[in-house]
C-alpha cells in the first residue's frame, strides 16, 4: 500500500522536528566532504572521527563524534534513532508485506542498474583517455624524434655557416690583398707610359740632332749640294723621298 499525501506530509514533519531536537547537529552545515582514494589501503581513522560534526553523530566511550565512514560506526543504531520514527511503524504495518518485498528488490534493482551503467560510462571514459594519452604519448614521441632530427640538422647547417663564413672573410682578405697590388700596378703602369712618353720624346729629340749633324757633315763635304728636300720625316724607295706616313 503506498502512501497517502497526508502520511508524507507527517513524516516530513516528525523528520524535522527530531533533527531540530538532535543535539550536537546542525541543519545548515553542508555535509563533509570525504575524499576517497583508490590506491589507499586503510581509511584515516582519526579524520574520520573528526569530520563527522555536520551528519548525525555517534559518541564513543570518550564523547568522540564517529563519521559514517568509520569501522565502529553503528549504522542500525544511528538509524533506529533518526530514520525509524513511531509513525513509520504504523505506516509499514498496515501496508503488504510482499509489496515492501517487492519494492525494496525493485529499489535494489533500480541502483544495481544505475551502479552498472555508471560503472560502465566510467570504463568507457577511462578507456577513452587511455586512448587519448596513448596518442598524444605517440604525438610526443613524433615530435620529440623530428626535434631532435631537426636540432641535429640545424647544428650541421649552423657549422656549415660558419666555414662559409670564415671562407668569405678569408677570401675578402685576399681580395684586398689583390685590389692593393691591383693600385701597385696601376701606379707602375703610370710610370712606365710615363717615361715611355718622355722616351719617345728623347729620342725624337736624339734622332733629329743626329740628322742636322748629318746635314751639316754633308754640307762640308759638298757645299753645293741641295739638301732643302732632306727632311727626318722622309724615307727613300727607289731612289726617291718619300714622306713616311704617321
Amino acid at each position: 500500500m503506498a502512501m497517502s499525501h497526508e502520511d508524507m506530509l507527517k513524516r516530513a514533519r516528525q523528520l524535522k522536528r527530531q533533527k531540530t531536537s538532535t543535539p550536537g547537529a546542525s541543519p545548515s552545515a553542508p555535509p563533509p566532504r570525504i575524499e576517497l582514494h583508490e590506491e589507499a589501503s586503510e581509511p584515516d581513522l582519526e579524520a574520520l572521527t573528526r569530520r563527522s560534526r555536520a551528519r548525525a553523530p555517534l559518541h564513543t566511550a570518550d564523547d568522540t563524534e564517529l563519521s559514517f565512514w568509520h569501522p565502529q560506526f553503528l549504522h542500525s543504531q544511528h538509524s533506529r534513532k533518526h530514520n525509524y520514527l513511531r509513525h513509520d511503524v504504523n505506516l509499514l504495518r498496515a501496508q503488504d508485506p510482499q509489496t515492501l518485498h517487492e519494492n525494496l528488490l525493485a529499489d535494489l534493482h533500480r541502483a544495481e542498474a544505475s551502479s552498472i551503467m555508471l560503472m560502465d560510462q566510467f570504463n568507457l571514459q577511462s578507456t577513452q583517455k587511455s586512448l587519448d594519452l596513448e596518442q598524444k604519448d605517440r604525438a610526443l614521441a613524433l615530435s620529440k624524434t623530428e626535434t631532435s632530427r631537426l636540432t641535429t640538422e640545424v647544428a650541421k647547417l649552423t657549422t656549415q655557416i660558419k666555414k662559409s663564413d670564415e671562407l668569405l672573410a678569408d677570401l675578402q682578405n685576399q681580395l684586398k690583398v689583390l685590389e692593393a697590388e691591383k693600385e701597385k700596378w696601376v701606379l707602375k703602369e703610370k710610370d712606365f707610359l710615363h717615361n715611355s712618353e718622355l722616351l719617345k720624346d728623347q729620342i725624337g729629340s736624339s734622332l733629329n740632332m743626329g740628322f742636322q749633324l748629318a746635314l751639316e757633315q754633308v754640307r762640308v763635304l759638298y757645299p753645293d749640294a741641295d739638301l732643302s728636300p732632306a727632311d727626318i720625316s722622309k724615307t727613300v724607295v727607289d731612289g726617291q723621298l718619300v714622306d713616311i706616313d704617321d
